[in-house]
This record gives C-alpha cells, sequence and structure tokens, in this order.
C-alpha cells in the first residue's frame, strides 16, 4: 500500500492544532500505526513534524517576509503545507528544493485547496531563490524579538532568560540544537559486548567520561534496532538525569528503601535498582495508571525484580509511606523549559501565567513527600527546567517550612565541581555550559 509521508506530517500537525495533545506523544503515536513504514521513511516523518513544531516561530517570520500578505490569515492546512515545506527547504539539505516545491503544490490540490496552488508554490520558490538570506536576521534591531525569531523561541522565555541567566543567547541557542541520545548501561559486565555489537552493526558510540558505562549513540534507526535495548541491557537516559540519580549517593551492594514519586517513564528508579540489585527495594510511584504501566514495561524490560510500580499521586498523603525511606527523588513536574529541544511544542503551551501554578505543585509535593523520608535520611529535588522560581527558589523554599537541610554533591557528581560553582549543594545543568539537558538537581538531609 502507497502511502504519502508528507501527508502523514500534514496530518499531525493539522491534529496538533485541533487539540490539545503533546506532539511526541502524538507523532510517537503515529509512527506506531504506520510501524510497517520502512526506518527511512519513519525517520523523514518524525524529523519534520518535531522541526516544523520547534521552528513555527521562525518558520512564519520567514514566510511573511516573502508573502505578499499574512501567512496567519491563509487556511490552517495550507499554513501547515507552507511551514513544513519551508522547514525542509531551510533545514533538510537532502531535500531537494525544487521536489519540495512540487510537493506542497500537489498535497495543496488533494486537500481540495487548489485555489492557494499558486500562492504556495510562488511563496516556496521566492524563499528557494534568496535561499542564503532567509535566515537573515540582522534587519531585526530589538534584541529580544532577534532572539525570540532565530531560535524559535516566546518572547516572555527570551526576557525572563535575559533577567536570569548569564549569557542568555548561549543558553537560547543550545537550547534551539537538537540533543543527543544517551544511554546507561546497567551492568558494567555487559559493556564490553554491547560495543563490540554496535560496532558490528554500524552505530557509533561514546563513552561519557564523567559517567560510568554512559555512552552517547549516534547513527541508528529506531532504538529497538540497537543491540542490547530489547534484551533490557541499558536504558535511554540523558546525561542530567544520571546525574540525579547518583546524587543519590545509592551504591553497588546497598540494600535500602528507595521512594519515586514522579517516576514515569521510570530512569531514575532504574538506574539506583539496578545498583542494588539484588538488594534493596525501589517504589517507583506516578499519578495514571498510564503511567505506571509505563513505568512497568521499562522495568520488566531490564529485568529489575527490586522495583514496584505503584498507583500514587505525589500531592496526597499515604501514611503507609511515612517516615519509611532512606532515599526520596522528587522530579517534580515543571515548565520544561531545560528539555525544549527534546519536546517541540512544549515552550508554546506554557506561559508565564502558569508559572505561578506550577511552583504551588511543587511545593505541594515537596512538602508532602518530605514526610515520606526517615530522620537523617535524603531528599533529592529536581526539575528539567531553567527558571529560578521553580530551581533555586525552591531550594530555599525547602530549607525555611521542612525539616532539611542542604548536603554537599560533590562526593556523589565530583567532576561537576571542577570550575567555579557557586554552591555545592545544588545545581543548575545548561546545554552550552555542562553538555547536558537543561536540569537542576538539589540534595537534602532530614534532620
Amino acid at each position: 500500500m502507497s502511502v504519502n509521508t508528507r501527508e502523514i506530517i500534514l496530518d499531525i500537525l493539522l491534529e496538533l492544532e485541533k487539540r490539545d495533545a503533546k506532539s511526541h506523544l502524538l507523532i510517537r503515536d503515529v509512527l506506531l500505526k504506520y510501524d510497517y513504514l520502512d526506518a527511512r521513511d519513519k525517520g523523514f516523518i518524525k524529523r519534520v513534524s518535531e522541526g516544523t513544531v520547534f521552528n513555527r516561530i521562525t518558520l512564519d517570520y520567514v514566510l511573511d517576509k516573502y508573502s505578499s500578505k499574512p501567512v496567519a490569515k491563509c487556511k490552517p492546512a495550507v499554513v501547515a503545507i507552507l511551514r513544513m515545506s519551508l522547514y525542509q527547504i531551510l533545514y533538510m539539505d537532502k531535500v531537494p528544493d525544487n521536489a519540495v516545491c512540487d510537493e506542497a503544490v500537489k498535497l495543496c490540490r488533494k486537500k481540495s485547496f487548489e485555489a492557494f496552488c499558486p500562492f504556495v508554490n510562488g511563496v516556496l520558490r521566492s524563499i528557494c531563490r534568496d535561499k542564503d538570506n532567509a535566515l537573515s536576521f540582522d534587519g531585526i534591531n530589538d534584541k529580544v524579538q532577534r532572539l525570540s525569531v532565530q531560535y524559535s523561541c516566546p518572547e516572555w522565555i527570551v526576557k525572563m532568560f535575559m533577567k536570569e541567566q548569564n549569557d542568555a543567547e548561549s543558553l537560547i541557542k543550545a537550547l534551539s540544537e537538537i540533543r543527543p541520545t544517551y544511554v546507561k548501561v546497567l551492568r558494567s559486565d555487559d559493556a564490553p559486548m554491547l560495543e563490540k555489537e554496535w560496532t558490528e552493526k554500524g552505530i557509533k558510540y561514546e563513552p561519557v567520561g564523567s559517567v560510568a558505562d554512559a555512552y552517547k549513540l549516534e547513527s541508528f534507526e529506531g532504538m529497538e534496532s540497537v543491540p542490547g535495548f530489547l534484551e533490557g541491557k541499558f536504558l535511554i537516559q540523558d546525561v542530567s538525569s544520571m546525574i540525579c540519580a547518583e546524587s543519590t549517593g545509592v551504591r553497588v551492594g546497598d540494600d535500602l528503601k528507595v521512594l519515586d514519586v514522579c517516576a514515569a517513564p521510570g530512569g531514575k528508579s532504574s538506574y539506583v535498582a539496578s545498583r542494588m540489585l539484588p538488594k534493596g527495594e525501589v517504589i517507583s510511584c506516578d499519578v495514571s495508571e498510564d503511567k505506571v504501566s509505563l513505568i512497568a514495561d521499562n522495568v520488566e524490560r531490564m529485568g529489575l525484580t527490586n522495583v514496584t510500580p505503584t498507583l500514587q499521586d505525589a500531592t496526597e498523603f499515604n501514611s503507609e509511606f511515612e517516615n519509611r525511606f532512606d532515599v526520596v527523588i522528587a522530579d517534580v513536574p515543571c515548565s520544561g523549559l531545560g528539555v525544549m529541544s527534546r519536546k517541540s511544542d512544549i515552550k508554546y503551551k506554557i506561559s508565564n501565567e502558569a508559572m505561578k501554578d506550577i511552583c504551588d505543585l511543587q511545593k505541594k509535593i515537596v512538602t508532602n513527600v518530605s514526610r515520606y523520608v526517615k530522620p537523617g535520611g535524603v531528599l533529592v529535588y529536581s526539575t528539567c527546567t531553567v527558571h529560578k522560581a521553580e530551581n533555586e527558589k525552591m531550594v530555599k523554599f525547602i530549607t525555611e517550612n521542612l525539616p532539611f537541610k542542604e548536603d554537599s554533591l560533590k562526593p556523589y557528581v565530583p567532576f561537576l565541581f571542577t570550575g567555579e560553582r557557586k554552591t555545592d549543594t545544588h545545581i543548575q545543568l545548561r546545554p552550552d555550559v555542562d553538555g547536558t539537558d537543561g536540569f537542576f538537581v538539589a540534595r537534602f538531609i532530614r534532620e
């Protein structure tokens, strides 16, 4: 059966416009539906869908520059065709420009927008003729607007980063770039064989010097094709999350009780559980059946018999958990601004007004789960964002309102403190500085 990959991409983009779906989940579901397609076609669908969503601000700016009328006033399907086609023209060198223009017109015609065909063709071919200048932003004098357009980042986020962070442009640029895939091999003995199998399959790998048995992987077509994945030999996890897991202080052979309160998909739970296996106990919780099922699938694949996936709302007190755990991991819901490049639409879904609600939820969670930590036990607080209200100010909230004191991270992640860090009890990770996702980790001891 013949399938038009560009039509699938268009359907994805229109579906995202119609309902409040998360782009990475919708794209995942569509790819599962079309699992019979070859890896190249699925890769094309994923790349163009994600890239079009992520670069929307930039794409609209360029389209309006070369269009005789505001693109936003066109039919939604026509706007989506223009955006996805322009993404291919500007960001995908292997796709011939003429082919992109021709396919855009065909798609317009197939969707019964015949009247728009000359307009779509004209705008795209005008950009192709002036392609070298299309992504020039020198004419934008206002710095906030320029950074917003150049890196497709909403202006309110640009302003916040400029106010709160050093070298905001470097951070915004790094958050706009495609992040590599990292994996953590769970058992050191498996690493040499996996390296051999990856090499034989043409998969490029690079050890992460700072974390044992961690690798950056490249040149593979779908994670299921990577030797060791289906067998549960490794977990997919950014280095920032590995740092969070290391910050718990859980060591090989420990026999501790660990609670992971917002755990899906279960990466940190799996990391610490694999350290203790066959000892230890990890209760891995989340708020919905779907999320708990995802945790269960992952720990089953990895054979981690010391993990118990559990349905539990982190804002609701569970008396059975009180004073029970040596370690509690609270990787709380957040704005997600540190993983914008991994979740294409997150920067468009969050708003400045919603930030207070997010911080209130975080305070409610840590206040509740703090009661689960044994006296003398450890609380690790983390987010995948770069925002002081959710990070540094939350450290202040915890130490001023809960029976906890800050504890040094140095013994657990010493490689992060070779330069000049202002504190060693919490750390803001940045992609432009640390080569990780934007991530925050703080460690506390219950008094």
